[in-house]
């Protein structure tokens, strides 16, 4: 398993909590939701896991001490895991990228509430890199050179690692099958493609903007090594997910935490530690709706891609794909945080 757990046991004694803890644990205790023992709360970890994790759980400590329970906290370098994990209810809050979001919202099993500013902005934008060396200096010397490239592509279901590069900078253009373009394809971590392009070891790679830019401020040497060639369109900063099962008070005390969390300036420091964050806003699932006419075209090309399919066949996939998309949606459209996020 990739994932990684630790417990944070925010129900012990009094005396454990540091100074800043103790009157916000004295207010929400009385209040605590009964159903509710603890939360597991799931992290997407492009990079090293062990240092997101510290970077995240001076919030994640506050968080638990404000709601009165205890948070789990789980991070995976898989998005496939993250997202079975949260439709087996093994989750109740996650951070993730916009297109695993999608699957676990399009499932029925949560919501966006809230969505990340990232030095003041709610968007960024996916890469391609490549080495400063590189002949390849534009998209243009990419397409010509393909069949001789190694390719750094994401997870398939990393929004910016793979879903928007393939659409923008490929479908686009008039790629009908992007997977077979290129000699050969490698997949992995932002940060496993940053460090495999400073070393030469892929040709050209997928990113994106917020990861370039933690990326020269913790391994500047290497960072140096790495040139942008390529941005995609703005694309929505990540969300942050719920349970839509989890109780209506619960909810309540997680958004008025979230979204207050960043008014002194140890909170801004904590923020800013985790990615660069300077405050969450308020998001609903309506974020999803341009990722989602991608995931959609990005299924028609598979289908239309697909040899093996007769006619008949091709076009009752496609025509359920249609019809997927339009239920989808309507879905995003229609649905909203509820009264905890409205």
């Amino acid at each position: 398993m990739k994932r990684r757990r630790i417990l944070c046991a925010a129900t012990a004694s009094l005396a454990t909590f540091p100074v800043w803890a103790q009157d916000n644990f004295r207010r929400t205790a009385i209040t605590r939701t009964p159903t509710v023992g603890k939360l597991s709360f799931g992290l997407i970890t492009p990079r090293n896991a062990e240092q997101m994790l510290k970077n995240w759980n001076p919030f994640l400590d506050r968080m638990s001490a404000a709601l009165g329970l205890p948070i789990e906290r789980l991070t995976y370098a898989s998005a496939s895991e993250l997202v079975s994990d949260f439709a087996s209810g093994r989750l109740q809050l996650a951070w993730l990228g916009n297109a695993p979001a999608l699957e676990i919202v399009e499932g029925g099993h949560a919501s966006v509430f809230a969505v990340e500013m990232v030095q003041g902005k709610a968007a960024y934008k996916s890469t391609l890199i490549t080495h400063r060396d590189s002949p390849l200096r534009s998209l243009d010397d990419v397409h010509k050179a393909a069949r001789q490239l190694t390719f750094g592509d994401g997870d398939v279901k990393s929004t910016s690692g793979h879903i928007v590069p393939r659409y923008f900078a490929f479908v686009r253009r008039g790629v009908n099958d992007p997977d077979k373009m290129f000699r050969e394809i490698r997949r992995g971590s932002h940060e496993s493609n940053l460090l495999a392009t400073a070393r030469k070891e892929v040709d050209v790679a997928t990113n994106n903007t917020s990861e370039l830019d933690n990326f020269r401020g913790t391994r500047p040497q290497e960072a140096a090594l790495v040139r942008v060639i390529w941005e995609s369109p703005e694309i929505p900063t990540s969300p942050m997910l719920w349970r839509n099962d989890l109780p209506l008070p619960l909810k309540q005390k997680i958004a008025a935490f979230t979204f207050g969390f960043g008014r002194d300036e140890e909170e801004k420091a904590i923020l800013w530690n985790i990615n660069k964050l300077t405050a969450w806003r308020k998001s609903s699932n309506r974020q999803l709706v341009p990722i989602a006419d991608l995931e959609m075209f990005n299924a028609r090309q598979r289908v239309m891609n697909d040899a093996s399919l007769s006619g008949e066949q091709r076009l009752a996939q496609v025509d359920d794909i249609t019809r997927r998309g339009s239920r989808l949606e309507l879905m995003l459209k229609t649905s909203s945080q509820g009264a905890a996020g409205s």
